[in-house]
């Protein structure tokens, strides 16, 4: 629909600023076409609605030469956020499930108060007043998000220019600290759920399997094919991190009495099928030797820890499939060494493993007598 034909009495009128039948200017906001008063006077009427349009050009990211000649150069919070969304698309391989929690990172940034503000204007204060603030609207954990995300859409504009070398006003901010509220998985805990899995349908433990053996994502683990086999080993590409590993099929986890290569074997069953894990049975659409949904394995493990009938923490939600990796850590961690585990995990960093080691206080720790 055309916009409507503006009076020839308000030509010179700056847009978006209109006057009531009571002679009372206001000016609408054109993003969220919310009025605001203005008064009578028509000479700060006009100088109000000029510097308004100017404010919502600068959050559009469209700059005006003004603008240019009395800011500093380069590009506001709200202009980069749309840049830096499709160079992580198109560069970071994520998937869409991160993708997903990265849009609403961003999406959450776009509320700071300096979203307007150049790059370079950005201070550390004014962010951690905004961390601070969305910790207390929203939750440590998604204030947590934030920082992530600012943080590296302000190194993202750093590697470009956009902002000085080292100025990136995130990193001294502090972490928003939350408790984790997710309990951790015990070896014994492991043994009473695998025992119930067992008496599921035969993938329900092979699941479990594969997933303690490889200690791998359950993306990764319902992807995998008798096919990815060579050689010896068993070949993985991450789909969260794009890692790629080569684990050799004879590793092996004393604490279960298993082998990888033992794990395989156990997935090849009377079902031709090209997936380790696959259905066994007929079920609508669904053929035997079909590949498993990823939600597959979180609920046949949800279900077989129900089953199990196990206490877990007060205040803590129960663990989930994803948990199985924690404890596959500690455990190679501890028959072979940190570091082995740090390769099986694909971990680019040993801190990042070490989270994955730390049981929260689920376990007991042995202290061992030297020699």
């Amino acid at each position: 629909m055309a916009a409507r034909r503006r009076e020839a009495k308000r030509r010179n009128w700056p847009d978006h600023l209109n006057q009531n039948g009571a002679g009372y200017f206001y000016w609408r906001d054109p993003g969220t076409k919310q009025d605001h008063g203005l008064g009578r006077d028509q000479a700060r009427a006009f100088a109000e609605a000029r510097a308004a349009n100017l404010a919502v050009e600068k959050r559009r990211g469209n700059i005006s030469l003004a603008q240019k000649i009395l800011e500093p150069a380069g590009k506001t919070l709200d202009a980069w956020a749309t840049e830096y969304e499709q160079i992580y698309i198109d560069t970071r391989n994520g998937t869409p499930a991160t993708i997903k929690t990265v849009k609403s990172g961003i999406r959450a940034v776009r509320t700071a108060p300096f979203v307007g503000k150049h790059l370079r204007e950005i201070n550390t204060a004014e962010v951690s007043e905004f961390i601070k603030h969305a910790t207390a609207a929203r939750g440590a954990q998604m204030a947590g998000l934030v920082r992530k995300t600012l943080a590296d859409m302000m190194r993202e504009a750093e590697t470009r220019g956009l902002i000085e070398t080292g100025k990136n006003p995130v990193t001294v901010t502090r972490v928003p600290g939350f408790e984790v509220e997710r309990s951790r998985l015990t070896l014994d805990q492991f043994r009473k759920i695998y025992e119930v899995a067992q008496q599921d349908v035969p993938w329900a433990a092979r699941c479990m399997e594969l997933a303690m053996l490889t200690a791998q994502r359950r993306e990764d683990v319902a992807s995998m094919l008798f096919s990815d086999v060579k050689d010896g080993f068993l070949f993985v590409t991450q789909k969260k991190t794009g890692v790629k590993l080569r684990i050799p099929v004879g590793v092996r986890l004393d604490a279960l009495g298993l082998s990888l290569e033992e794990v395989i074997r156990r997935c090849r069953d009377s079902i031709i099928s090209k997936p380790m894990l696959h259905h066994v049975r007929r079920h609508g659409q669904i053929k035997p030797g079909d590949a498993l949904e990823v939600n597959a394995l979180t609920r046949a493990f949800a279900r077989a820890r129900e089953a199990s009938e196990i206490t877990w923490e007060e205040g803590k939600t129960p663990p989930t499939f994803h948990e199985l990796r924690s404890l596959a850590a500690r455990l190679y961690s501890e028959q072979y060494s940190p570091e082995f585990a740090q390769a099986i995990l694909g971990h680019k960093s040993a801190s990042m493993t070490a989270m994955y080691r730390d049981v929260r206080g689920a376990e007991w720790v042995e202290v061992k007598l030297a020699g």
